[in-house]
């Protein structure tokens, strides 16, 4: 059996955290650059970049946060990062770089290699303060793009963010007048069933 086939990965739990304050190490090349900017878009503010060879675009995107290096176990318990990226370098390195990490309690995202993973980040859209995901657990992460792209163009448009502001806003004085949390179950169905936004074919 191949490794890291859909038979032999475990469920994913998905889970929703903040990580404006959270120290969070990115290890490698190219391969976190897109990390960084996701991490930025979500307030992250303590970052930890480190790569031994870093090219231009990632010396950009790191910045003054940028140690060109590799982490040793000094780093990982001075920093006790909660979370740890890692990228382009071999299995040897990563898996030593995760024991390294494991070792102060950090939960590891190794890219593209599944068995030496706790996380995964899924496709994802964003409207405001709604977020639809797609994960396959690592297992197809083209796949994963393709439907969230199917979404995105067909399904969840740029209105969703008023949307969720609207309902908010009403769930809000709903709270206000006292109902109860069945109630403001309904008061919520029957809100977004008025105008229609979940239209079934």
């Amino acid at each position: 059996m191949e490794a890291g086939s859909p038979h032999d990965v475990p469920y994913m739990f998905p889970l929703v955290l903040n990580v404006t304050a959270l120290p969070v190490m990115l290890i490698g090349g190219v391969g976190i650059i897109s990390r960084i900017a996701a991490l930025e878009e979500y307030g992250a503010t303590a970052l930890h970049i480190f790569a031994n060879e870093p090219d231009h675009e990632l010396v950009a995107s790191a910045g003054p946060r940028l140690q060109m290096r590799w982490p040793d176990a000094r780093d990982f318990h001075e920093i006790r990062p909660k979370l740890v990226f890692i990228s382009d370098t071999d299995d040897t390195h990563a898996a030593a770089l995760r024991a390294e990490a494991h070792a102060v309690g950090a939960l590891v995202h190794v890219h593209d290699r599944v068995p030496l993973c706790d996380i995964h980040m899924p496709a994802r859209i964003r409207r405001g303060h709604l977020q639809v995901t797609v994960s396959t657990d690592g297992t197809a992460a083209g796949l994963a793009r393709h439907i969230r792209e199917y979404l995105e163009n067909h399904v969840f448009g740029p209105e969703w963010a008023g949307r969720v502001e609207e309902m908010a806003a009403a769930r809000r004085q709903w709270k206000l007048e006292g109902l109860s949390f069945v109630d403001l179950g309904k008061a919520v169905a029957a809100f977004v069933r008025e105008r229609g936004w979940l239209k079934r074919p």
